[in-house]
């Protein structure tokens, strides 16, 4: 039998169509798995069988009980700060690094607990001579049903198989001369759907999601940004609705023409043309010449008198910072003196590096400007304070900086994200290696007395020379 061309176009929109609402309902309601979300989330840090950067996993229940478990995951430092003492000897045990909070449900860490039981059972299968079957087992189980690929394809698989069988009836119904479907009725209003559905996922996604989103900005240069962004964002949501809203309707109003209909052949307009490139043009141009005076406001702004002025130091994997002395002048510093007891190269010999302070954390005064000279001793790090809205590469030969004035303590920004845990934090935002994620360093905004206060508590870099002829006699 030979199929008609038009039925099987027909059958195919509708089958691509079923994949493509399997896939959405999919993404929309699908939750990961106990498997997916340690893989995702936990495995960077943890193994069953093995310490790593955390403690193996291994009798965790037999540790604590699940409801502490639960507690610890979602917020590790709340836990801490209760003074629960297992919690506090488990983090001075692992060198006080703390373990990103999770804002998942009761299920979800239930799923994840879960998972790491299935794993203890099957490498104790394995070594009680099983061989690989406890494992097989649950790999097989977690490639099941919660694993997104394999769904994918069988929602592909039965949209082919309806396809098939869709040209099939309708191609026996046709010889007849019956028209089983208005196909045109039923893919313009499929597309109609489609969008009704879409814009229902992206609004979801934001409703959602938007909890994660930075807080209102805690530096200066930051509310300008988060406005330049604000707009830019705005004008290509406003284009993005616009554009699909025409595309489907116009699809569904001109869905039923007939036969008799040809589509109108409109080889050019000059107008239109001019219109649809010069528009996009003159918008791009706006956001980029207001981006560009936007960075160049930040980078090249005037320098203050009363700066505070620090250097930060990335190497693999952590953060040192060193504060000026009473002489307000950081020390001269050159790569060839790091040392095992220099590790960031200061020159010994500069009189302005005697009084240097390194300090384990960074105290920062509110209003008032400062200064991050920035370098790196191996790779390409990246200072990132998001909070501040401030990022800036850190090349290895290459000293970089980046001004900027925080407007909020860190006690009003706990107020403000009523988050009474909240913490200013320094990260690197480039891969730069395993141990990547270790790259924090704990920044705090005070007052301008505080800051006093806790500037005169600082140790010097180098020992002062009668402190060390002391210790020698």
């Amino acid at each position: 039998m030979k199929f008609q061309s038009l039925t099987a176009v027909k059958w195919l929109s509708s089958g691509v169509l079923t994949v493509v609402f399997g896939f959405l309902a999919l993404t929309a309601v699908a939750q990961p798995t106990g498997a997916e979300l340690f893989s995702n989330n936990c495995a960077a840090c943890h193994k069953i069988d093995q310490d790593l950067v955390g403690p193996a996993l291994k009798g965790i229940y037999d540790r604590r009980d699940e409801a502490w478990l639960i507690k610890w995951i979602r917020n590790s430092q709340a836990v801490i700060a209760s003074g629960d003492q297992y919690a506090v000897d488990l983090y001075n045990k692992w060198n006080k690094v703390a373990m990103p909070a999770y804002d998942w449900s009761d299920d979800e860490i239930k799923s994840v607990l879960a998972y790491v039981k299935e794993q203890e059972a099957a490498l104790a299968t394995q070594s009680a001579g099983g061989g690989d079957g406890g494992t097989a087992a649950v790999a097989a189980k977690r490639d099941g049903w919660g694993n997104g690929p394999l769904v994918i394809l069988t929602i592909i698989m039965l949209g082919a198989l309806l396809l098939y069988a869709g040209r099939v009836v309708s191609a026996r119904y046709k010889l007849k001369g019956v028209r089983l479907f208005n196909w045109n009725n039923i893919n313009g209003v499929l597309f109609i759907v489609f969008l009704v559905v879409g814009m229902a996922l992206v609004a979801f996604q934001f409703l959602k999601y938007m909890k994660f989103t930075l807080p209102v900005a805690a530096s200066e240069h930051g509310v300008v940004l988060d406005q330049m962004l604000a707009i830019t964002f705005w004008i290509t949501f406003v284009v993005f609705v616009a554009t699909h809203i025409l595309l489907f309707v116009y699809a569904f109003m001109y869905r039923n023409q007939g036969k008799e209909s040809k589509a109108l052949y409109y080889p050019d307009n000059h107008k239109l043309e001019f219109f649809w490139t010069v528009i996009p043009a003159v918008v791009l141009t706006v956001l980029v010449l207001y981006g560009t005076k936007v960075w160049r406001e930040i980078t090249q702004g005037e320098i203050e008198e009363n700066r505070v002025e620090l250097e930060l130091f990335a190497y693999q994997f952590g953060w040192q910072a060193r504060f000026p002395g009473a002489d307000g002048l950081l020390g001269s510093h050159d790569f060839r003196m790091i040392s095992a007891t220099n590790s960031m190269g200061i020159d010994e010999m500069d009189p302005n590096s005697k009084d240097d302070l390194l300090v384990p954390e960074v105290y920062l005064p509110v209003n008032r400007q400062v200064v991050l000279r920035l370098r790196a001793r191996d790779v390409i790090h990246s200072a990132y304070l998001p909070h501040f809205r401030v990022q800036m590469n850190v090349v290895p030969g290459m000293p970089t900086q980046f001004v900027f004035t925080p407007t909020m303590t860190t006690e009003e920004m706990r107020e403000k994200t009523n988050n009474y845990n909240f913490n200013y934090e320094l990260a690197c935002n480039k891969i730069c290696g395993a141990a990547h994620f270790n790259m924090r360093m704990k920044f705090v905004v005070v007052s301008e007395a505080e800051y006093e206060a806790w500037l005169t508590k600082q140790r010097t870099y180098f020992r002062k020379a009668e402190a060390q002829t002391a210790s020698i006699n």
